[in-house]
């Protein structure tokens, strides 16, 4: 027996005997009941799941936690959870050992539990008679591991997400830290990377100061700033890096260890600035006057354009960093749901669906943002095809019904009357279907309702609204949740898992392309209405026109 409980049982036994020897007010018990009052939450429990002794604590922490009950003798009886652990003993199990976050007087506490049967006369001669426990306070161990954790996370988030270059050294220049950047611009593994001297990839650009290579870079130990490092990618292409970095020293000892420092690649930059120079030796044979504005011009128009292209392709590059990992976590935590793995309890497979959901919500925003960027840049295509509107509300219910069961909403009113054609982009009409489908589940408490209506407004447009009897929104936000970024007031529109303030933004954008709209009608504490209006099918049909990725219209007939 562990965690003390041995001690405990002998109490317990100390007790029972000076009582049945009728001495209970002597120091002979006083003494036993003193020292289990100063006990964390301890128990001892006989084969019915009666508790014969156990800590005040004990009492207050399974009182708060879990659903006790007492006989009319006021006999305290363990609850179903321990029992579960009971029955596990009862296999031949030697001892169970938990983790478990609960809620205790408003505040969240982390226990770490330990169980054991128990015996008269001694845990190898003796008969099993009962079971012991001991609940230990972890909180302040628990939550300095999840800060430790969280503090990492933002770190290495920072380092991915980063432009520059992140770097370290050993006292010898070796490469014992690199950013994933790196890799990427000299396209090179960082395996290959670490361990390499900084001087083995390349050297530094002549300058006025005499800092060339490693000698000069190990004698004078001292900082530098926007150095020209020459290095050759794996292409064998010359790339020029704008290299920082600082001595370490071993602290207590002042010991040289290294260097730490960034870098940022500028040969497009460089080549730009020397593109530049010649073009201006050429135009410096023309009116001094209008090469002049030629070139403030020129340079205006290329910043405008590499700022675009540069969000564009750094967004483009950042999802593609991002989902590769995501999809690897979704794979996996799927694989664990399944059990590939082994077979898991149900408090570790929860872990695992938190897993994936926390994945699928982030794969959600980077989504959003990338459809954002790509309506901001008019680079979206759509592909009107004629649909049927039921088949979409179908796919769209399936996707938000297990959460909405979740969380006890009524659901039944989610239908679509079948035999409504309409002529839109499938995946992007579903898109919106599901992003209003899941505000409304966001936004609905416990009992309330989520429904579709579908209307002809007239003999070119058909309505479809989904409506919820969720908390509303106040009259003079409902402009402004379209609005890209924008989120509704605290308590109105806002929830642990917004997002991105995206959704309803594309959603609108999206409609108005494939000729139809999202306008929302909203009282808080009575619900909201939005409605997504599209062309009927045989109106796009008919039509000379298509829609465009930026909104206006194609002429698709002769």
């Amino acid at each position: 027996m562990d965690y003390g409980l041995e001690s405990v049982v002998r109490l317990e036994s100390a007790l029972v005997a000076a009582t049945d020897r009728g001495i209970a007010g002597s120091p002979e018990v006083l003494f036993p009941r003193d020292l289990l009052n100063r006990m964390p939450p301890i128990y001892i429990a006989d084969a019915t799941g009666r508790f014969t002794l156990f800590s005040p604590e004990f009492e207050e922490f399974i009182s708060t936690v879990f659903n006790v009950k007492r006989d009319d003798d006021g006999n305290l009886f363990a609850p179903e959870e321990l029992l579960g652990i009971f029955r596990h003993l009862e296999k031949g199990v030697s001892e169970v050992k938990l983790r478990q976050t609960v809620q205790m007087g408003g505040e969240t506490k982390h226990f770490r539990s330990f169980h054991v049967r128990t015996s008269e006369g001694g845990a190898e001669n003796g008969t099993e008679t009962g079971y012991a426990g001991i609940y230990t306070d972890v909180t302040l161990e628990a939550e300095a591991v999840i800060g430790a954790a969280q503090t990492e996370a933002r770190f290495q988030d920072i380092i991915r997400s980063a432009s520059d270059w992140v770097w370290e050294t050993d006292v010898d220049l070796n490469l014992t830290y690199v950013s994933s950047r790196i890799s990427e611009t000299l396209e090179m593994p960082l395996g290959s990377l670490v361990g390499r001297n900084i001087f083995a990839l390349g050297v530094f650009e002549n300058s006025s100061d005499g800092l060339r290579g490693k000698p000069d870079l190990v004698k004078q130990r001292s900082a530098f700033r926007g150095r020209i490092f020459l290095i050759a990618d794996n292409q064998n292409r010359v790339r020029r890096i704008s290299l920082s970095g600082v001595p370490i020293y071993q602290e207590g000892t002042g010991d040289f260890i290294g260097y730490r420092g960034t870098g940022s690649d500028v040969t497009n930059e460089h080549d730009a600035i020397q593109s530049a120079r010649r073009s201006q030796r050429e135009l410096e044979t023309s009116l001094q006057e209008l090469r002049d504005r030629n070139i403030q011009l020129d340079f205006a128009l290329d910043e405008a354009r590499l700022a675009v292209t540069a969000k564009t392709e750094f967004l483009g590059k950042m999802s593609h960093e991002l989902r590769t990992p995501l999809n690897a976590i979704i794979g996996f935590s799927e694989i664990s749901e399944r059990k590939m793995f082994g077979d898991l309890d149900e408090h570790y497979l929860s872990y695992f669906q938190d897993i994936k959901g926390a994945a699928y919500h982030l794969l959600h925003i980077i989504n959003d943002i990338l459809d954002a960027v790509h309506l901001e840049s008019r680079s979206l295509q759509l592909y009107p095809l004629a649909i049927e509107l039921d088949e979409l509300v179908t796919q769209a219910r399936s996707y938000v019904a297990v959460r909405a069961e979740d969380a006890g909403l009524d659901i039944s009113a989610l239908t679509c009357p079948a035999g409504i054609i309409i002529e839109a982009d499938p995946d992007r009409t579903r898109q919106i279907l599901v992003n209003l489908l899941n505000n409304a589940v966001k936004f609905t408490e416990t009992g309330g309702s989520v429904g579709l209506s579908v209307l002809a407004s007239s003999d070119t447009h058909v309505d479809i609204t989904v409506w919820d009897t969720g908390v509303g929104i106040p009259e003079d936000q409902q402009d402004r949740i379209f609005e890209s970024f924008h989120q509704a007031g605290a308590g109105i529109m806002s929830s642990p898992r917004d997002g991105t303030g995206l959704g309803l933004t594309i959603s609108r954008q999206l409609a108005r392309m494939m000729g139809g709209d999202v306008t929302v009608e909203s009282k808080p504490g009575q619900g909201s209405r939005f409605t997504l209006r599209l062309l009927k099918a045989s109106e796009a049909l008919e039509s000379d026109t298509i829609p465009r990725a930026d909104g206006s219209a194609e002429t698709s007939k002769t």
